[in-house]
């Protein structure tokens, strides 16, 4: 059997022999593109954010929006644990105090020196010295803490050792007619309120009163916030207009919403004061994940681990949310907007730019005077006016970016496209 052989092609030739290579817009854009190696080493890192971004949900880091209060302000660390970072703070603080008070004793150099950073508001340095040699002086017996502060270390490492954080990853509502397990994140709203009045032993009706407060200060809030400065009757008029245009669907969905954290908490209360008995008694062993069950009808699929086991590679912020987990979540954002922003800028200028360049006449004329129109108005203004008017949320943001990022891309098209149309080619 015999293969045909495909013939090679031959290469373009000039008068002087030389080969042509052909070029394109594209591989000349490469082609400076490579150049510039800033630009290509921002397009990795950009790359690598977006891949870290797009993988969130699948990364081993802690939630973004969770805040742990005794993890304020810690700063990065690869090695220790959020634990070992409050107890060296404390110790900082409780090693200054005794400098101050004498019982921590330095040379007459060092306590000078101590003063100066003080004057200079070098804390840092203040706190890593005395830190240092307050430990050496431990270790070598010369220095012991007062029985007050010894106490506050005990207490401060009992609570590192046993306190723990309960996540529910979900609940489950058993039918005791059928039997039949079901997910309640799944369940109508009614049902939801019907078994939250249950497991509380309340009437249906004080969690309807409740849940129906609890809404409509929720976008109160929003109101509030959106447009500040107006008087109460003026926010009552908007929370009016805001509940109507949400309808009764988006205030159903918010009072799921708000029904399901609340069980969720009353849930995580129970299972929380259980566990307390376990690790009081030596029994719990962490991390935990199993299923747990809160009465005849409810049960929980529960994950719980050491809360100060934890590990902030780039430290935490003013409220103990981890920056490392708020920094890749927060890119999912950045870098849709960025997306939406180029992709319905080429969609919008691509096909008004070819269609006034090809057409010509008083449609390009039209389009081009509503170009004009549209580059006189400001950027941000625009934006401004249409999240203001339509509401603030991701959608009507990227909606107010196609609105008016496409004007440089029409114009070009439009340019490209009356200049290839004339060309002797085309009208060959």
């Amino acid at each position: 059997m015999f293969f045909k052989q495909k013939k090679p092609k031959e290469a373009a030739l000039n008068e002087f022999d030389q080969v042509v290579v052909g070029n394109s817009l594209g591989k000349d854009a490469w082609k400076r593109l490579k150049k510039n190696k800033m630009a290509v080493l921002g397009m990795i890192i950009v790359a690598i954010y977006s891949l870290l971004a797009a993988s969130a949900m699948l990364l081993p880091i802690h939630p973004y929006d969770q805040i742990i209060l005794d993890h304020q302000h810690l700063r990065p660390s690869f090695s220790k644990t959020a634990g070992d970072l409050m107890m060296e703070t404390k110790l900082d603080d409780l090693y200054f105090k005794a400098w101050r008070a004498g019982s921590l004793v330095v040379t007459e150099e060092e306590s000078q020196q101590i003063e100066k950073w003080i004057s200079l508001n070098e804390t840092n340095r203040v706190w890593n010295f005395l830190y240092a040699e307050g430990e050496a002086q431990r270790e070598a017996g010369t220095f012991t803490f007062s029985s007050a502060d010894q106490r506050t270390i005990d207490r401060l490492q009992e609570k590192i050792d046993t306190e723990f954080l309960i996540n529910i990853d979900k609940m489950f509502y058993t039918d005791p007619e059928t039997g039949k397990s079901k997910n309640i994140a799944r369940m109508d709203f009614l049902d939801i309120q019907r078994i939250y009045a249950e497991y509380l032993g309340v009437e249906e009706s004080v969690i309807a009163d409740q849940v129906q407060n609890e809404v409509r200060s929720q976008v109160l809030n929003s109101v509030k916030a959106a447009t500040p400065d107006l008087t109460n009757e003026e926010y009552e008029a908007n929370l009016e207009l805001e509940l109507q245009s949400l309808g009764d669907k988006g205030i159903a969905n918010m009072a799921k919403t708000n029904l399901l954290v609340s069980l969720k908490t009353a849930i995580s209360r129970t299972i929380e004061r259980e566990l307390k008995q376990e690790v009081k008694e030596g029994t719990a062993e962490f991390p935990i994940n199993r299923e747990v069950t809160v009465n005849d009808v409810l049960s929980a699929n529960i994950t719980a681990d050491l809360k100060h086991e934890r590990h902030y590679y780039l430290g935490t912020d003013y409220s103990g949310r981890d920056m490392l987990s708020r920094i890749i979540y927060g890119g999912q954002v950045s870098i849709a907007i960025g997306l939406v922003g180029t992709i319905t800028s080429v969609l919008i200028g691509i096909v008004l730019g070819a269609i006034a360049g090809y057409a010509g006449g008083k449609i390009d004329f039209f389009l081009m005077r509503f170009v004009d129109i549209m580059y006189g108005l400001p950027y941000m203004l625009l934006v401004i006016i249409f999240m203001a008017i339509f509401g603030r949320n991701i959608m009507n943001l990227f909606v107010a970016l196609a609105i008016v990022s496409w004007l440089t891309v029409a114009c070009m098209v439009r340019g490209q496209l009356m200049r290839l149309k004339n060309s002797e080619y085309v009208y060959a």
